[in-house]
């Protein structure tokens, strides 16, 4: 991928102001790419139905259309982020012998000169750690784990970031790369940020990806989220906990196989 935006994120004027009203709220700081959170993306021309598989983290945070242009913009990824773009419905491909399917209004239905989906297997997201204390979940992710990115630190004051992190295993030596279809929302309190003992608190996305040896589910930082501070008390657990998720369905990662496919894909 490459970098594409950084984007500020926001803080409430004052407690007493209106947070539904969008001028009640400023910019942490500037969006230079070494301060904000960055996004990394890609951008696709005439795309019809694309579906995107990750080798290396990223959560996709939004797109941009552009007339026949689309730019997918993925936070807490890097340029080491792979991506792998599926169009069946893309009438883009030429080239022969071939079998191309249209429905009755002329629209491609499929392409065989597409490289293979080969989806050799799926994995759902694990349930939220059981653990709770005050309302607040210790992880996202039972048998998960907690990653920093960054912290709030002088000299650069980078916004902080910090992931939730679920490891499946599977053959060694081998890469994945992995589509997830939909994903949740949460929030972070983290009181390890660098904000001078008060926590951080903002909001995180969900996301999946492949690597060498198995895949992962994360939740990340969401570009551009609010971002306050927060008082200890009431019984909130020191260091990082998450606010509620769904839990009432689960996302399922498709996953694939990369040594079959060309890079750069497309």
């Amino acid at each position: 991928m490459t970098y594409q935006q950084s984007w500020s994120r926001r803080q409430l004027r004052s407690a007493q102001l209106d947070p539904s009203q969008g001028s009640n709220w400023y910019p942490v700081q500037n969006v230079a790419q070494d301060k904000g959170d960055n996004l990394f993306g890609f951008t696709l021309n005439n795309a019809r139905n694309p579906i995107v598989f990750l080798v290396g983290s990223g959560t996709l945070n939004g797109s941009q259309r552009s007339g026949n242009t689309i730019t997918f913009l993925y936070s807490n990824a890097s340029a080491d982020t792979r991506y792998y773009c599926f169009d069946l419905m893309s009438d883009n491909i030429a080239g022969t012998t071939f079998l191309k399917i249209y429905n009755d209004d002329r629209i491609l239905t499929f392409n065989s000169l597409q490289a293979p989906l080969n989806v050799i297997g799926q994995y759902t997201a694990p349930p939220p750690d059981p653990r709770t204390q005050a309302g607040r979940y210790y992880l996202l992710y039972q048998g998960g784990r907690t990653q920093r990115r960054q912290l709030r630190i002088p000299p650069d004051y980078r916004v902080p970031q910090a992931d939730c992190i679920f490891d499946v295993p599977m053959t060694p030596g081998v890469e994945y790369a992995v589509f997830l279809p939909w994903s949740r929302g949460s929030s972070i309190m983290d009181f390890s940020s660098g904000y001078q003992g008060d926590a951080a608190a903002y909001a995180v996305l969900e996301g999946a990806y492949g690597r060498t040896g198995g895949i992962s589910f994360m939740f990340g930082a969401s570009a551009g989220t609010t971002d306050s501070r927060a008082m200890a008390g009431g019984g909130v657990p020191a260091g990082i906990s998450y606010g509620g998720v769904a839990t009432d369905k689960y996302p399922t990662a498709l996953i694939i196989q990369t040594a079959s496919l060309p890079i750069p894909f497309g």
